[in-house]
C-alpha cells in the first residue's frame, strides 16, 4: 500500500512522501526502509529521529516542526495505537487458516450435532448430546463432555478441555490448554481434620465475543453458574473460581485469581498477579493494579485500586510517600525519644534543699553573740 492509502484508510494527514510504498510493519526502533511503524507512547518518541522507517504515524500533539531527520513519511492521527491496527490488518492479514473437515481420528457419538463448515482436528473427542454450530474450529487434543454447547465462529485450539453442561457463545477463542468447567475449590473441614468434598453440580457460560488465554481456568459452580458475560478478554494462567461472574467487557492480566463467589462489573481492568478473595463486590469501570489484594468490596465506580490490600489510588499514594521517608522518619523519632528520656531524667530527679544565708562571723564577736575581748 502507498502511504496515501494507508492515510486515507486511518483518516490521517500526511507529512512528506504519500507515494512511498510500504510492504509492512515493525517497531519504530527495528523498522526498515518500507516499514510502517508507530508511537503512541512518550517514551518512544526519541526514535523518531533515529528510526530507518518508510512511514510513522504519531498523534496530533506531537510537535514536529523542531525535529529532524524524519522518516520519509509522517502520517498524523488521533489515535496512533488504533490507527496502527488498522492499518495492520489490512497490510498484513492474518494468514490463519482453517480447512472445514473432520479428522478421521475424531471420536465424535451420534447424538452430538455439528453445523456446517466445521473444521475438527485429529484426536478430538466430543461427548453426548453436544451442539456445536456453524463454523467452529476445534483443533486437535480437545475433549469437549457431555450436554456442551459451542456457538458459531468460535475458535478452540488444541488441548483445551470443556466439562460437561458448558456453554460457549459465538465468536469465542479459547487458547491452547485451557480447561472450562472443572470442579471448584469446594471442601468442607471436618472435627477430624479431614474435608469432605463438596459436590460441584453447576456449570459454566461463556457469552460472545469472549477471549480467554492459554491455560486458564474457568471452575463450574457448585450451583447455578460461574459466567464470563460478553467482550470480556482473559489472559493466560488466570485462575477463575466457582460461582464468579464478570462483568461485560472486563480485562483481566495474567496469574490473577479470583475466588469463589465475586461478582466483577463492567469494564473492570485488573493487571498481572492481582488476589481478590472470596463474596466480594468489584464495581464497574474500576481498576486493580498489578499485584495487588483484593480483601473487600471495591464499589466506588471509575476508582483505581491498588496495594496490599488495595486501597484508593490516592490514598496509596500518600502512603508511599510516607514509607520512601521512613529511614529519616525513624531517625528523627530515635532523637526525639532521647531527648525526651534526658527531660524525663531531668523532671525526676530529687531536689536540692536550699538553705537561707548565714552570715559569717568576725573576730569581734564569737559565735555564741558575745563580744571578743581576746584581741
Amino acid at each position: 500500500m502507498k502511504v496515501e492509502e494507508i492515510a486515507a484508510l486511518v483518516n490521517g494527514n500526511v507529512i512528506g512522501d504519500a507515494s512511498l510504498e510500504i510492504t509492512g510493519t515493525a517497531k519504530i526502533e527495528q523498522a526498515q526502509k518500507n516499514d510502517l511503524s508507530f508511537i503512541s507512547n512518550q517514551k518512544y518518541e526519541k526514535f523518531l529521529t533515529t528510526s530507518q522507517c518508510g512511514a510513522v504515524i504519531i498523534s496530533k500533539t506531537i510537535n514536529i516542526s523542531e525535529l529532524s531527520p524524519l522518516p520519509p513519511a509522517v502520517i498524523q492521527v488521533d489515535e496512533p495505537y488504533v490507527s496502527f491496527i488498522i492499518a495492520m490488518e489490512k497490510l498484513q492479514p492474518v494468514s490463519e487458516k482453517f480447512v472445514p473437515g473432520i479428522h478421521a481420528t475424531a471420536i465424535i457419538p451420534d447424538s452430538t450435532k455439528i453445523g456446517e463448515n466445521c473444521s475438527i482436528g485429529a484426536y478430538v473427542v466430543l461427548g453426548e448430546n453436544v451442539t456445536i454450530a456453524s463454523n467452529v474450529v476445534i483443533q486437535h487434543n480437545c475433549v469437549i463432555e457431555n450436554n456442551c454447547e459451542i456457538g458459531s465462529n468460535s475458535i478452540i485450539y488444541s488441548n483445551v478441555t470443556i466439562r460437561d453442561k458448558s456453554i460457549i457463545g459465538e465468536r469465542v477463542i479459547l487458547h491452547p490448554g485451557i480447561v472450562i468447567g472443572a470442579d471448584g475449590f469446594g471442601f468442607l473441614p471436618q472435627k477430624d481434620g479431614t474435608y469432605k468434598k463438596i459436590p460441584q453440580l453447576g456449570r459454566v457460560i461463556i457469552e460472545d465475543d469472549v477471549e480467554i488465554g492459554a491455560n486458564s481456568c474457568i471452575d463450574r459452580a457448585t450451583l447455578g453458574e460461574t459466567i464470563i458475560k460478553r467482550g470480556t478478554k482473559i489472559d493466560n494462567l488466570v485462575q477463575v473460581a466457582h460461582n464468579v461472574v464478570i462483568g461485560e467487557h472486563t480485562g483481566i492480566a495474567a496469574q490473577t485469581g479470583i475466588s469463589g463467589s465475586t461478582k466483577i462489573g463492567n469494564f473492570v481492568k485488573i493487571a498481572g498477579q492481582v488476589g481478590i478473595t472470596g463474596h466480594l463486590v468489584i464495581g464497574n469501570n474500576i481498576t486493580i493494579g498489578a499485584q495487588s489484594l483484593a480483601s473487600h468490596d471495591l464499589r466506588k465506580e471509575g476508582e483505581t485500586y491498588w496495594g496490599y490490600p488495595a486501597k484508593e489510588s490516592a490514598r496509596m499514594k500518600r502512603i508511599e510517600a510516607s514509607l520512601r521517608n521512613l529511614p529519616e522518619a525513624l531517625k528523627l523519632i530515635y532523637e526525639l525519644e532521647k531527648v525526651v528520656a534526658t527531660l524525663k531524667t531531668k523532671m525526676t530527679a530529687p531536689k536540692k534543699i536550699r538553705r537561707e544565708h548565714q552570715p559569717q562571723s568576725n573576730s569581734s564577736t564569737y559565735s555564741s553573740g558575745y563580744p571578743n575581748y581576746n584581741r
